[in-house]
């Protein structure tokens, strides 16, 4: 074998570890880990070089699964299963995958089915794979966001409520003196009646009530947002009380990004791996 197919050969044989090792990390076995280029000895003393292999420990007895890969262009033939049959045979207790790029002929796949061996597909994904599937995507981003500017600021009218015609004097009274003053900043948090946060602070939470995605590009918009059980911390004369707030008349522009993204199918998926006698698809390895 020449230096181009080795390099070819081991590629193929590290793809198949690394497929196998997802597979197993998909279906949460844990503490397994896929072996590549090991020598197992067998029952005759001879040592056999195996591809690919994993072994595990179930309800006491020692299970090992050994992978024979072929990155060959044509059919595999009769004469390399009997040799993985025989490989298998002498070291004994163990379960046999054959994987390769092109397929079987019709007497290894008898042959295979007789004495238990998985045959597999490993493969880069054809056009054929693709047929009644989405393979390509293109999306058209659109993306409006409120924007927050000094030349365009986004501008907050809070309307409150009192809780009692005492609370309602008292914040009359601070109001004729300019004691009486909420500072709606990035930072404000709306509470509920027992002082506890009860929302994100504003520079979060209010993006989030604006209705920009009916908006175009531009400005200024005007948007009342009703509240229930909401409050703020009032400074009244000196002394913070919790004051209700109903709503909020907030004016704000809007700005607009658009982008595009296009999704290839060849380049998010890397090979498939299929049971050679149903065809099924067993796993999608992405890059």
């Amino acid at each position: 074998m020449d230096a181009d197919l080795y390099a070819r050969a081991i590629e193929y044989e590290k793809l198949t570890q690394v497929i196998y090792q997802s597979i197993l990390d998909k279906e949460g076995v844990k503490n397994i880990q896929v072996q590549h280029n090991e020598i197992v000895e067998g029952k005759s003393g001879v040592g056999h070089q195996i591809d690919v292999l994993w072994r595990f420990e179930q309800a006491g007895v020692k299970h090992s699964i050994l992978v024979e890969c072929k990155n060959y262009s044509s059919a595999i033939t009769l004469e390399k299963i009997r040799n993985f049959f025989a490989v298998l045979h002498d070291i004994g207790n163990v379960r046999g995958i054959m994987v390769t790029r092109i397929g079987y002929q019709e007497s290894v796949k008898r042959f295979a089915s007789f004495y238990g061996i998985d045959l597999k597909l490993l493969r880069e994904p054809t056009e054929d794979d693709w047929k009644g599937k989405i393979k390509d995507v293109k999306l058209n981003l659109i993306i409006k966001s409120a924007v927050s500017a000094v030349t365009k600021p986004i501008t907050v009218e809070m309307f409150i409520r009192p809780s009692s015609k005492e609370q309602e004097a008292r914040l009359k009274q601070a109001q004729n003196v300019g004691g009486l003053s909420i500072v709606a900043g990035p930072e404000l948090q709306f509470l509920d009646k027992a002082g506890v946060s009860a929302t994100e602070e504003m520079c979060w939470w209010l993006p989030k009530q604006l209705k920009v995605l009916e908006k175009g590009p531009g400005g200024p918009y005007e948007q009342v947002i009703e509240l229930q059980g909401k409050y703020a911390n009032c400074p009244v004369n000196g002394k913070n009380e919790l004051i209700e707030v109903i709503s909020l008349k907030v004016k704000y522009y809007v700005e607009e990004m658009r982008s595009e993204i296009a999704i290839h199918g060849d380049d998010i998926v890397r090979a498939i791996l299929k049971d050679f006698p149903s065809g099924n698809v067993e796993h999608v390895q992405k890059r």
